[in-house]
């Protein structure tokens, strides 16, 4: 089975195995020669269907019972008050500044496919890390953004090991810097100023890791896999060593950090507007570790737009920062509605304007590895 297939067998949702890997089936004595029976195909296919909507359903269902036990820890009326009472001046300011957020990913998104040699339009790069977000706050721990490479091949050519690097890339830097920044955020709310200065020293190691961890590696994946083979082996091989062009180029790496740590200063702003416009109060700091930590925990969650852990996350730190309990849950609710909802609306128009990301014949693939 190759990447391509298993990769197309998964997006069509078919519950066979790809064309490639199919045995031919002899058509039965009572069936006339030629013709392939295909009831039992399509029951199939149906079930599955139903089984993942019952799933998704499910998934909803718990989505909202999480919202509604978070809700329940306050009274409900005071946080529709709260709600009500809020600023949407300074709400609309929250929004405006997604803005500012998505092109400073997108060129983030550019700087890394431009490290390994190739191009992606500024426009189209911020429709197709749009999709990708909105894709992976769908699925179980991101895993939806590796739609981005596919994206990047069908539009613009970039070969998917290419994109596929990229992409890891991001998100393990990512992850790991949210959870630095956040860890050492919050650890100055909770710890004495000792342990959290440590903890900063401990964090710096752990954001080089990109560096030393391919310097590390580089004898074991320091060959270049030949662009004839193919496969799925081979394409994991070809993207391990486009990942560790990227994580040796420590100017890169600099440059992708400095951009993440205006990203995450910006959306904590985004919070403290939130919070201003529920008429309360805390610092930068901790309206930047509610949302680092937040994010971490969304990215594993298993609910869509990581609902539920990554709200309960938001309002406890806002609470150890000081903001009363109705305030916080308000401003988590705020949260999603000016920052989850327009990125997600914006991941949809993406879609639809893009399309699916469609895999390549084996003839492109062969060309164009």
């Amino acid at each position: 089975m190759t990447a391509k297939s298993a990769a197309d067998a998964v997006w069509r949702g078919r519950d066979g195995a790809p064309s490639d890997d199919l045995t031919i089936r002899l058509p039965a004595p009572s069936e006339p020669t030629g013709v392939v029976s295909t009831a039992r195909p399509r029951h199939a296919t149906m079930r599955r269907r139903l089984l993942l909507a019952g799933l998704q359903l499910v998934v909803l269902l718990i989505s909202a019972a999480v919202i509604y036990g978070l809700v329940r820890k306050v009274n409900p009326a005071q946080v529709v008050s709260k709600a009500g009472h809020v600023s949407w001046r300074l709400v609309g300011v929250a929004i405006a500044l997604n803005l500012a957020t998505t092109l400073l990913r997108a060129r983030r998104s550019q700087i890394l496919l431009r490290r390994l040699g190739h191009h992606v339009p500024f426009v189209r790069m911020n429709w197709v890390d749009l999709a990708g977000q909105t894709l992976s706050w769908l699925t179980p721990a991101a895993s939806g953004d590796l739609s981005r490479p596919y994206l990047w091949r069908n539009h613009d050519r970039v070969p998917v090991s290419a994109g596929v690097a990229t992409v890891v890339y991001e998100r393990l830097v990512t992850i790991v810097q949210l959870g630095v920044v956040g860890g050492i955020l919050a650890a100055a709310i909770y710890l004495p100023v000792l342990a959290a200065a440590g903890l900063a020293v401990a964090g710096l190691v752990v954001v080089a890791a990109p560096w030393w961890v391919s310097l590390a590696t580089r004898h074991w994946f320091g060959a270049t896999i030949p662009t004839e083979r193919h496969g799925l082996v081979a394409g994991i091989l070809r993207s391990l060593v486009r990942l560790e062009e990227l994580g040796l180029a420590w100017r890169v790496g600099s440059i992708f950090a400095f951009y993440s740590l205006v990203i995450f200063v910006i959306s904590g702003l985004q919070v403290l507007v939130l919070v201003w416009g529920v008429g309360a109060g805390v610092s930068l700091g901790v309206a930047i570790a509610a949302y680092c930590i937040s994010q971490v925990i969304g990215s594993v969650s298993t609910l869509p737009f990581g609902i539920g852990a990554a709200d309960v996350t938001t309002a406890a730190l806002l609470v150890a920062g000081g903001l009363g309990k109705v305030d916080a849950v308000a401003v988590t609710v705020l949260v999603r509605l000016a920052m989850t909802l327009p990125l997600g609306i914006a991941g949809a128009v993406g879609i639809m304007l893009l399309g699916r990301p469609r895999i390549p014949d084996e003839a492109t693939v062969a060309t164009h590895p």
